[in-house]
């Protein structure tokens, strides 16, 4: 435990201190100071800053602790398939964000691309399992599977449902609302149904392949997280005869 201290207590206690003084800049200082000073881009600048650095910190500090709890305790079969899903990201991101077809993959594929980088800036400071670490564990069960599969499926249809009810289309779909008013009820039912069309075909399928990706995560760590500690006894592979 007492290995865990010194990174909490440094790095998080600078990160509290900088969300301290972005607060104190965002409020307080403004009444003091100049009106000059107050207007101008660089103070401004401050509040968000300080906070940027805060997160900056706390995001150093989760890599340290993960690390330090996780470097050589991960199956290989889940680091690997972990790192396979995180590049799966990232390169589903890149052809999100650059693809000419549509502007809803753009909408989310930043956000892939985004969380995807963190995650394999995350786990490429996790050290992999040794050769032999293998050997020593059990093959993953039925019911390890199912459950790893139960608990991503509830994530999905949570974060499914999440995502389609604050994203569904609403009045004034999109257009300014001066311009909204001056419809008749036949074109605004027109262009309410050509918008819940769109969102039904196009934009919540891909809802539900963006979730795909968490779901997937889940599903890897959670099968390995209900096995305990079973282990098997290691493979002694006999060693080569001298001349052979």
């Amino acid at each position: 435990m007492s290995r865990y201290l010194g990174p909490v207590k440094w790095l998080g206690g600078i990160a509290l201190v900088m969300f301290i003084l972005a607060y104190v800049f965002g409020t307080w200082v403004p009444g003091i100071v100049a009106e000059e000073t107050r207007n101008s881009v660089l103070f401004h600048a401050i509040p968000f800053f300080f906070a940027f650095v805060g997160v900056l910190l706390l995001y150093i500090l989760l890599i340290v602790l993960a690390a330090r709890r996780f470097n050589g305790k991960i199956p290989g079969r889940t680091y690997k398939a972990m790192e396979y899903l995180i590049i799966g990201g990232i390169v589903f991101g890149t052809v999100c964000l650059f693809n000419p077809w549509s502007f809803i993959p753009y909408r989310y594929g930043f956000l892939v691309l985004l969380f995807s980088t963190l995650g394999f800036i995350l786990w490429s400071h996790i050290v992999g399992p040794r050769a032999d670490y293998d050997d020593s564990i059990a093959p993953l069960t039925r019911s390890q599977h199912l459950i790893g599969a139960v608990a991503a499926v509830v994530l999905m249809v949570a974060l499914n449902a999440a995502a389609i009810g604050s994203n569904a289309p609403s009045e004034p779909y999109g257009i300014r609302q001066r311009v909204w008013n001056t419809y008749d009820d036949a074109r605004k039912a027109q262009i309410a149904d050509e918008a819940i069309r769109s969102f039904n075909q196009v934009e919540m399928p891909f809802l539900i392949l963006f979730n795909l990706f968490p779901g997937a995560a889940v599903y890897l760590i959670g099968r390995e997280l209900v096995g305990g500690e079973r282990r098997r006894q290691p493979v002694i592979r006999p060693a080569a005869a001298v001349g052979d």
